[in-house]
């Protein structure tokens, strides 16, 4: 029974390398000090780090995987590295930059790693080429967005070709937060609260928007899968339940199904980095669509991700489905049908 971690980022230096060469004033660079790696970007925004070795090392990442008795690896950028922000023709190259590092990098390892791509949003149609791009690599079995994109919400009408070539495709789509457009960040910016609330409530607010604003009723087929437990939206769907009984506002796109219904569309991944609040999403959104997720290599992930399902009172079938079985489901299938 292979284990899948769905949420594993990666920053190949090659890529970083091109994106330099390519675009110098939009790129970000590698800095090491004291044995520690930090990213600095342009525009004065603060630095990314301190990085652990694993972010860039293939030979540390993979031991630090076997310690923690992961056998795949679904390799994302770190969401910093999105670029949503620089002008569409630097994110495309950006992007396809990182795309094909992180392919290249699977295909050496390809029992060990596969590919969530990221996209160009900024642009839908570069998107869209971008999708089409990489929908011919088999180790490609999703792709990553943000919660945002430039502080426009999931259903921006804009997005709307983006979510139809997905839907062609059968790529499931990923979404994680960036820490450059947090919701309520000038309340944020002392203590971490940025993270340590920011994260979570960026999540609540994608899966708001892709359900209220109906996205998920235009591309039935679509697949969606939400980092950090899906943020607080497990605890309060019953509070979107019942504003959407009450209310006109949460009906004026999706007028017939109630918010809650939709959570059989949804993957959620385990890193809420306590047993008790694991065992509440299982119960509330199915253990059919729990799968691993460490955040591997930050420090705010979680070590032993195997480790932390293990403490939950689960049957071996449940078990299976959380380390396996549910990752095979979201995940486009291998050319092989795998």
């Amino acid at each position: 029974m292979p284990t899948y971690d769905v949420h594993a980022h990666v920053i190949v230096r090659e890529a970083l390398d091109e994106m330099r060469a390519s675009h110098p004033d939009h790129a970000p660079t590698l800095h090491e000090s004291d044995g520690a790696y930090w990213l600095t970007y342009p525009g004065g925004r603060a630095r990314l780090g301190p990085i652990p070795a694993g972010m860039f090392e293939t030979e540390l990442r993979l031991a630090d995987m076997d310690r923690q008795r992961v056998d795949i690896q679904l390799l994302s950028v770190a969401p910093p590295n999105y670029h949503y922000h620089v002008p569409a023709e630097v994110g495309d190259a950006f992007a396809q930059a990182q795309n094909d590092a992180m392919v290249r990098m699977a295909e050496k390892q390809p029992d060990r790693f596969a590919v969530f791509a990221t996209l160009p949003l900024q642009d839908p149609q570069l998107a869209v080429a971008e999708i089409a791009r990489m929908a011919g690599h088999g180790l490609v079995r999703g792709v990553e967005i943000g919660t945002n994109v430039s502080k426009r919400n999931l259903d921006d009408p804009a997005l709307e070709p983006v979510w139809a070539a997905l839907a062609d495709a059968d790529l499931p789509v990923w979404v994680h937060p960036d820490q450059r457009g947090i919701a309520g960040e000038e309340r944020l910016s002392s203590y971490y609260l940025a993270n340590l609330i920011g994260n979570p409530l960026e999540t609540t607010i994608a899966m708001g928007a892709l359900i209220f604003g109906g996205v998920l009723e235009r591309h039935p087929s679509l697949r969606f899968g939400f980092v950090h437990g899906g943020g607080f939206t497990p605890y309060q769907i019953g509070r979107w339940d019942h504003g959407w009984g009450c209310r006109p506002e949460p009906k004026a796109v999706v007028a017939d199904v109630p918010p809650s219904e939709y959570f059989g569309r949804f993957f959620f991944d385990s890193l809420t980095h306590d047993p008790l609040s694991l065992e509440l999403l299982g119960r509330r959104v199915g253990w059919d669509h729990v799968v691993v997720g460490s955040d591997y290599p930050f420090d705010m992930a979680s070590d032993d991700p195997v480790g932390g399902v293990e403490k939950v009172d689960l049957t071996p079938e449940q078990r299976q489905s959380v380390f396996e079985g549910n990752a095979v489901r979201f995940l486009r299938p291998m050319p092989d049908g795998s």
